[in-house]
């Protein structure tokens, strides 16, 4: 492939189909047909021999699961990093397994890359064709020498989109075990997002409600103070807090923030939070002392941050000096396994009141 409009084509499988489920599948096959080639094989796993993600687009099941049975007994491994290289030219000896295999699945001409990526990982590319064809010639080696900075910056990329998106679950599933309600509404106040919590509160309708889509809060004043920080977010890094009524006439404690804008485009999405009020918001002071050892100071001190106050209005409400409230809270995080306030706020919002020892 010499034509850059066609090697740009195939870039763009390569790195449009990374945010695809599955990834790689259409690179693979536009390379396979670039080459005219039998099958494209992306390979990931630990070390030469482990394999955890097998990718060959159009390939018989049962021999991709044959090859997984046998890959140990597989001679192409191990490949100078980074360099192209062909069957014939590396491999000495071929174990019976596997060339039984070759047979069976027609793959007498191969052609590899071998990139690793630290600590321990390692992605192998593989070209197979038919070993009644013409071997691999100076074109097919050209095109995956000039694939390999790509392929780097793919797989990089792809290992970071799959840590995000792991990330991503398990914080949803944390936020929706909280008494927090999280909603994410755009600048009409349409509703993009929303937990377990929120969800149950807006079907509820006491507070807030679901109005085609978009966030109904059901007093005025709470309705006013929402309109205006859709219309003027919060700076990055700060937050807006205000109150809003309950039917009870209590006050709900809620908080907004600006979403970066390199998570939802125009950086006008807010992040709304409410407490729920049918759930406690923390666990009691005896629960505290009996969970992590706390003092009787230390777990006064937490109930409150738990209640949402900031350490200075604790230490107020406490009496004590803001010093020896900081004292308190070192010694809260080393008792109960955080490093800031905000997980020290969530792990005791997790713990509820009714907690059972």
């Amino acid at each position: 492939m010499t034509d850059d409009a066609a090697f740009a084509q195939l870039l763009e499988t390569l790195y449009g189909g990374l945010t695809r489920s599955p990834p790689w599948e259409d690179f693979l096959r536009a390379l396979a047909a670039a080459t005219d080639t039998s099958f494209a094989t992306l390979l990931i796993g630990r070390g030469c021999a482990g394999i955890d993600a097998h990718v060959t687009p159009g390939a018989d099941p049962d021999r991709t699961e044959e090859y997984r049975r046998i890959s140990e007994a597989d001679p192409f491994v191990g490949l100078p990093e980074g360099q192209v290289v062909s069957f014939r030219d590396f491999v000495s000896h071929i174990p019976a397994r596997f060339q039984h295999w070759m047979d069976v699945a027609r793959t007498g001409q191969i052609l590899g890359i071998d990139l690793h990526r630290p600590p321990d990982s390692a992605v192998r590319l593989r070209l197979t064709r038919d070993d009644s064809l013409d071997d691999f010639g100076d074109a097919e080696k050209a095109l995956l020498a000039r694939l390999v900075p790509h392929l780097r910056i793919a797989l990089e990329l792809h290992a970071q989109l799959t840590t995000t998106q792991a990330e991503s679950q398990l914080f949803s599933s944390a936020m929706a075990g909280l008494a927090v309600a999280t909603l994410i509404l755009d600048r009409g106040g349409r509703i993009m997002r929303r937990n377990a919590v929120a969800a149950r509160m807006l079907e509820d309708g006491a507070i807030i409600a679901d109005r085609q889509g978009k966030l109904e809060p059901r007093g005025r004043t709470a309705a006013t103070m929402i309109s205006r920080i859709l219309n003027a977010p919060p700076p990055a890094g700060e937050e807006s807090q205000f109150e809003i009524a309950t039917p009870d006439g209590s006050p709900l404690h809620a908080r907004a923030r600006a979403v970066p804008s390199s998570a939802y485009g125009d950086g006008s999405w807010v992040a709304l939070f409410l407490a729920d009020p049918t759930r406690p918001a923390g666990p009691s002071s005896e629960t505290l002392r009996d969970r992590f050892q706390l003092t009787r100071a230390e777990a006064a001190l937490a109930v409150h941050l738990a209640e949402g106050a900031s350490l200075a209005e604790a230490a107020n409400r406490l009496d004590i000096a803001y010093n020896t409230a900081r004292t308190h809270l070192r010694a809260i995080f080393a008792k109960t396994g955080t490093h800031r306030q905000v997980q020290l706020v969530t792990l005791l919002r997790t713990i509820g009141s009714d907690f059972d020892i």
